[in-house]
């Protein structure tokens, strides 16, 4: 870490403001390809582990593969990420990862938008694939900027878990934002399902926004970290 790395605690409002977008994006993720891309998730890989064992869920075979892209992609996703976002490298590469992740959210609703019709798993697969990227490269940058509050934006098991062994063992903690991740990730979720019942590509769309605005959020704590480094010392 960098003295000019926003993850410094000198900008910790700004990390903070990303953390909760992002958390946001994610759940709108989710919604829109549990609810439109065959049944999966393309945020929260444990819960595709135990979608698998459902082996009674109709058209169970498609949705093992779409599982199967969901993960490998995923797990592609957080290769790449964290090969440029190395966690001894300048901190302006999670501004690359996260743009990275916001175009692979725009493939997707390119590729909705596109496709005539996505009721096949076949068609249904390179957006799920995308939509994994994306998320996984929002995982990563939320492993990197945030490795120290126990904060993920992608799934909550982990920061649930974190914010109460810390309230047990007495250590000090940013339970406020911490509980914020955990109520955005629902509150996007809910956003896109509503934004879905609406228009579909609307559901499409829902991520696209905040996925932006934590980028730049990330990018602002940069520059800000990056000026306070360069200002002379009283």
């Amino acid at each position: 870490m960098t003295d000019s790395d926003p993850r410094d605690h000198r900008t910790p409002g700004l990390l903070a403001w990303a953390a909760v977008v992002l958390s946001f994006a994610a759940g709108a993720t989710d919604a829109f390809a549990f609810l439109l891309l065959g049944g999966v998730f393309t945020a929260n890989m444990t819960g595709n582990l135990v979608l698998a064992g459902l082996t009674e869920r109709p058209d169970y075979a498609a949705t093992v593969v779409g599982i199967t892209v969901a993960i490998i992609a995923f797990a592609v996703g957080l290769l790449v990420s964290f090969r440029i976002a190395r966690a001894a490298g300048p901190p302006s590469r999670l501004v690359t990862v996260l743009v990275l992740g916001t175009l692979a959210q725009l493939g997707v609703l390119i590729g909705w938008l596109s496709i005539p019709s996505v009721s096949t798993m076949w068609a249904q697969a390179p957006l799920i694939a995308l939509s994994a990227f994306a998320m996984a490269s929002q995982t990563a940058v939320s492993k990197r900027a945030e490795s120290r509050s126990g904060v993920s934006t992608t799934y909550v098991t982990g920061t649930i878990t974190s914010l109460i062994a810390d309230f047990s063992d007495g250590r000090p903690q940013d339970g406020l934002t911490r509980v914020a991740v955990i109520g955005a990730l629902v509150a996007g979720a809910l956003c896109g399902s509503l934004a879905i019942s609406l228009d579909a590509d609307l559901g499409a769309a829902m991520p696209i926004p905040p996925a932006v605005l934590g980028t730049v959020l990330i990018w602002l704590g940069y520059r800000v970290a990056r000026r306070r480094q360069a200002a002379p010392q009283a």
